[in-house]
């Protein structure tokens, strides 16, 4: 099974909105704060409404105002994405040199 290709989908009519991509663009970024969405899926779904919004703009249904709220909403979810991934980082740090910790006094005793 094969994936669309991005000419076939440009020439889908294209029924999305920027408000609504800021709007769910906004949303995925509340819950990835809340935890409540993996980092990882939340990453696969900014990168589909950032092609959606590509698309929008191609078609030249684009406003200056409404692309300025989502490249702003698109700044802040990638954030959000960095300091939710860095917080993996540093608990998994953490773990590690409690395991070594751990080695460690084993091998004294």
């Amino acid at each position: 099974m094969s994936k669309k290709s991005e000419s076939d989908e440009a020439v889908i009519l294209n029924e999305s909105t920027e408000a609504t991509l800021t709007t769910l663009t906004t949303q995925i970024n509340a819950f990835v704060h809340d935890g409540t969405l993996d980092s990882r899926c939340a990453a696969k779904l900014v990168k589909r409404l950032k092609r959606e919004a590509d698309l929008i703009s191609e078609n030249g249904k684009s406003s200056k105002p409404e692309r300025k709220k989502l490249n702003i909403a698109f700044v802040e979810i990638e954030a959000a994405l960095r300091d939710h991934d860095a917080g993996l980082l540093v608990i998994a740090n953490a773990a590690l040199r409690a395991a070594d910790d751990a080695v460690e006094v084993r091998a004294r005793g």
